[in-house]
C-alpha cells in the first residue's frame, strides 16, 4: 500500500495503536537493559538482537516442546485442568501435559523396510462429569429417585448399568437438549492413514455395539474397563468413536507404515468427542505431529531453521470467557472455557495467538532459509495470513505492497507436486501449510516482517470494518483487492520477525530444488489413470446420479416466515443431522467399497464448510476458489467449500476397513451434528457391504426421501437462488416435500 495508506491504517484504531506502543516500549526497555553493560550476570549476547536502527529486541517465539517417549517407547498425554496465561489473563483450561498448546510428537523418517508404530497413552485426569447443553446451560443428571446418573448417549462400552429414567435438567428445571459431557475425551490422529478402529491384532476383540455403532474393545486384556490400560493387549487405531471418561485412560497405536510408507509432513492430534471437540480444542488441547521422510534430508531443507506454528483463536478478546479471579486456583470446578455459545458469539471476538502467545517475536539471521510448519488449530473461523514488510521494528505499520515470498511445499501433511507461491495464505480450521522462506538476498539485516491475520470473528474496529460482525463466509468470493483491503483495514499483527546479524550465521542460505521436493509428492495417478484425466472427467460431470458420492454441508437457513418445505435439520450433511439418525435403522450413513477409486462432489449451502475426512486423503481438482487458489490437482484432507459453491475430489478407500467419519472442521458445526458415520467394507468378505448407500432410504422413511430430494437440489444448483427455487418446486402439490406427500417419517 502507499505511504498514505500506511498512515491511514495506523490511525484506524487508536486503541490498538496505543496497545502496540506500550508493548513496543516494554520490549525495548527489557531488551535494552539486557544489552547494557551492567545488566547482570544473567544477561548474555543471545538475550538481545540489534536491528538496523540500534534498537535491541528479544526473541519471544518458541516452538512447542517436543514430547519425548518413555523408556518403553510410549508417548504419554495427560488431559487435565491447567492454568495458562493468555494475553495477560489467567485461565483454567482442559489441556495436554500442562501447556497451551500441546507438545509436538516428532516421528523420525522410516529406516529401510522397518515399519513405524507410534504408541500413545492418553489419560483423562479430569475428576468428574461436566454436563452442558450446546445452548449454554449447565445440566444436572439424576434418576426419578434422585440418584446421579450418566445419560445413555454419553455412556461408553465399560458401563455395566444404565438408568433408563436418567433425566438432565438446567437450573430452571427445564430438560437439557443437545447436551454433552465436556470432560469426556478421546484422541484423533488428524492426517493419519491408519486403521480407523483398532490397530492390527485388535480385530480379534469383540466390540460392544450401542445403537449399531461399535465403541470399545471388551476382550483385550484382564479388564479393559478397570481404568488401568497397562494390561490391555489391543490398541485403538484412529478410533474417534471411543470415549475416555474422567479418571480413565486409553491406549493407541498408529501403525503408520502398514499400507506402505506414510506420507511425509505436518499432521496433528486433538480430541474428537462429538459435542465436546470444539471446547477442548479451543482450550488448547491440540498438538503438532511431524512425520518425517526423505524431504527432511534434501539440501536446502535439512539445515533450514524449522519453526512449528500453531495458530489458535481463544474467545477472550472481548465479552469472552472470563479469566480466573485474583487468587482463584485452577481446578476442575473453576475451568473458564465452559460455555459453548461463547465459542461462536459475534459479541465475543476471538484473539489470534501463536503457540499460545500473543504477538511473539521471531529473530532470524540474514539470508537464513526458514522452514515453516503452520497449523490452524482454531475451532471456527477462516483466516487470511499475510507476511508483509514492516515499516518499523514493532510492526506499528506495514506495507501490503511488499509481501514476503512464501514458497508453499506442502498442504495438510502432504507434499505438493509443485511449489506454489501466493501473496497470502488462506487457512480454515484443520489446514496445515508447510513453506520455505528466506534464502540468499531475501532477508537482510534490519528487515522487519509482520504476520498479519484477517478473520471474520477477530477483535476488530467495527466502526470501520462492517464485516467484523459477520460470523460466516460471504456469499460471493472476494477479489484479491478486497483481501488486500481487509489486511489494510482489519489486519491484526499476531507475530513479528526481525532480521539481525546478532542471530549468528545462517544455518542454510540456499533455497531447495523445488522440483526435487515435488517429486516426493504422493502419486498423481490412481489405478493407472492420471489424476488430471480423472479431474477433467469429474469437473465435467453434470449428471448427479453418475457421481459416486455426494455430500452437501449446510446450516439450516429456514425461518418462521420462510420455512424449509423439506424440513432439513439444522447443521446437517445431506439434510440430516448426525445425532438424529436412528442407528438401529442406519448403522452407517454410507458404505464405501474397499480400495475403490471414487469421485465425490462436496457442496455447501449457507456459510462455508471445511470438508475433512478421516483415514484417506483426497485429491482436490482445480476450481475457481479464490480463497484457496492452488491451480493444480493436489492432495488434501481438509478443504473449504464456500457458500453456494462445490468442489470435486478424487479419493481411494485404501487398505483399511472399519467405521470412521467425515465432517465440517468448523468444530462448532461438527459438534452440532454436521457429520456422517461411514464405513469402508470389503464385499468379498462382508455380505452386508453395500447395504448403506447415501441414496438408500428405509421403507417408509419419508423424511429420508425429502432429504435426498433437497440434497439433489443443493448439489445441482449453481447458486442459492437456484437451490431455493428447486426446493420450493418440491413443495408444490404432488412433490416429495409437499404437505400432501404420503407417509410420515421414521420416528
Amino acid at each position: 500500500m502507499s505511504p498514505h495508506n500506511v498512515l491511514r491504517r495506523a490511525s484506524l484504531s487508536p486503541r490498538s495503536l496505543r496497545g502496540s506502543v506500550r508493548v513496543a516500549l516494554a520490549f525495548m526497555a527489557v531488551a535494552l537493559s539486557a544489552c547494557s553493560s551492567d545488566a547482570g550476570d544473567d544477561a548474555t549476547a543471545a538475550d538481545c538482537f540489534e536491528v538496523s536502527d540500534g534498537v535491541c529486541v528479544q526473541e519471544t517465539f518458541a516452538n512447542p516442546p517436543v514430547l519425548e517417549p518413555g523408556s518403553d517407547g510410549v508417548y504419554r498425554l495427560r488431559l487435565a485442568a491447567t492454568e495458562v496465561e493468555l494475553d495477560g489473563q489467567r485461565h483454567c483450561v482442559r489441556a495436554y501435559n500442562g501447556s497451551y498448546v500441546g507438545p509436538t510428537i516428532d516421528t523420525p523418517a522410516r529406516e529401510g523396510t522397518t515399519p513405524r508404530s507410534i504408541r500413545v497413552d492418553l489419560w483423562n485426569a479430569l475428576s468428574g462429569h461436566d454436563y452442558r447443553s450446546l445452548g449454554g446451560d449447565e445440566c444436572t443428571c439424576s434418576t426419578a429417585s434422585g440418584t446421579s446418573c450418566i445419560p445413555d448417549h454419553i455412556h461408553d462400552a465399560c458401563a455395566t448399568e444404565r438408568d433408563d429414567d436418567c433425566v438432565c435438567v438446567n437450573a430452571d428445571g427445564d430438560v437439557c437438549e443437545h447436551m454433552f459431557d465436556f470432560n469426556v475425551t478421546n484422541l484423533h490422529a488428524h492426517g493419519s492413514h491408519v486403521r480407523p478402529d483398532y490397530a492390527r491384532g485388535g480385530e480379534v476383540c469383540e466390540p460392544v455395539v450401542i445403537a449399531g455403532v461399535p465403541y470399545e474393545c471388551r476382550e483385550c486384556g484382564d479388564d479393559v474397563c478397570d481404568g488401568d490400560s497397562s494390561d490391555d493387549t489391543c490398541f485403538h487405531g484412529d478410533n474417534v468413536l471411543n470415549r475416555v471418561h474422567p479418571g480413565a485412560g486409553a491406549r493407541y497405536r498408529w501403525d503408520i507404515d502398514e499400507d506402505g510408507t506414510h506420507h511425509t509432513g505436518l499432521q496433528w492430534y486433538h480430541p474428537h468427542i462429538h459435542g465436546t471437540t470444539a471446547m477442548q480444542v479451543a482450550s488448547g488441547a491440540a498438538g503438532a505431529w511431524i512425520v518425517r521422510g526423505p524431504l527432511d534430508s534434501l539440501p536446502g531443507v535439512a539445515n533450514a531453521k524449522e519453526r512449528v506454528m500453531l495458530f489458535s483463536t481463544p474467545s477472550i478478546a472481548r465479552n469472552g470467557f472470563e479469566p480466573l479471579a485474583d487468587g482463584e486456583a485452577c481446578t476442575d470446578e473453576t475451568i473458564t472455557f465452559d460455555d459453548f455459545e461463547t465459542l461462536s458469539a459475534t459479541s465475543a471476538p476471538q484473539l489470534n495467538v501463536l503457540n499460545g502467545v500473543r504477538r511473539p517475536r521471531l529473530v532470524t539471521a540474514p539470508d537464513q532459509v526458514e522452514r515453516w510448519r503452520i497449523l490452524h488449530a482454531g475451532f471456527l473461523d477462516e483466516v487470511f495470513i499475510g507476511v508483509f514488510r514492516g515499516l518499523d521494528p514493532d510492526c506499528e505499520s506495514f506495507d501490503t505492497d511488499e509481501p514476503l515470498a512464501i514458497h508453499q511445499i506442502g498442504r495438510d501433511g502432504l507434499i505438493l507436486p509443485q511449489e506454489f507461491e501466493h501473496p497470502w495464505i488462506f487457512m480454515s480450521p484443520g489446514y496445515r501449510v508447510e513453506a520455505i522462506v528466506g534464502g540468499q538476498g531475501q532477508l537482510s539485516h534490519g528487515d522487519t516482517w509482520c504476520f498479519v491475520a484477517a478473520r471474520f470473528l477477530q477483535d476488530a474496529d467495527t466502526e470501520h470494518v462492517p464485516f467484523a460482525e459477520q460470523p460466516f463466509s460471504p456469499d460471493t468470493a472476494p477479489e484479491p483487492s478486497d483481501i488486500v483491503a481487509r489486511f489494510d483495514s482489519d489486519g491484526d499483527v499476531f507475530a513479528i520477525m526481525n532480521v539481525s546479524r546478532d542471530a549468528g550465521p545462517a544455518t542454510e542460505t540456499q533455497l531447495p530444488d523445488f522440483d526435487a521436493i515435488g517429486a516426493l509428492a504422493p502419486p498423481m495417478d490412481l489405478d493407472g489413470v492420471a489424476i488430471a484425466d480423472r479431474c477433467a472427467a469429474a469437473v465435467a460431470e453434470t449428471d448427479v446420479t453418475a457421481i459416486d458420492q455426494v455430500a452437501v454441508l449446510q446450516v439450516g437457513a429456514a425461518t418462521v416466515d420462510d420455512p424449509d418445505p423439506c424440513d432439513c435439520a439444522n447443521y446437517n450433511v445431506n439434510c440430516t443431522n448426525f445425532e438424529e439418525v436412528d442407528r438401529t435403522v442406519y448403522p452407517a450413513d454410507r458404505d464405501l467399497m474397499l480400495d475403490a477409486v471414487e469421485h465425490w462432489r462436496i457442496a455447501a449451502s449457507f456459510d462455508g464448510h471445511p470438508f475433512h475426512i478421516h483415514i484417506n486423503p483426497y485429491i482436490v481438482c482445480p476450481n475457481d476458489n479464490v480463497f484457496d487458489p492452488i491451480p493444480f490437482p493436489h492432495w488434501r484432507d481438509t478443504y473449504l467449500v464456500n457458500m453456494s459453491r462445490h468442489i470435486d475430489i478424487i479419493t481411494q478407500n485404501r487398505a483399511f476397513t472399519g467405521p470412521f467419519v467425515f465432517h465440517c472442521h468448523k468444530l462448532t458445526h461438527e459438534d452440532h451434528g454436521m457429520m456422517e458415520l461411514i464405513r469402508v467394507c470389503d464385499p468379498a468378505t462382508d455380505p452386508t457391504c453395500g447395504d448403506f448407500d447415501w441414496r438408500a432410504c428405509a421403507d417408509g422413511d419419508a423424511q429420508c426421501e425429502r432429504a435426498l430430494a433437497a440434497t439433489d437440489c443443493a448439489v445441482a444448483a449453481r447458486n442459492d437462488a437456484e437451490a431455493f427455487a428447486c426446493i420450493n418446486a418440491l413443495a408444490r402439490p404432488g412433490g416429495v416435500c409437499a404437505l400432501d406427500a404420503p407417509g410420515p417419517p421414521v420416528p
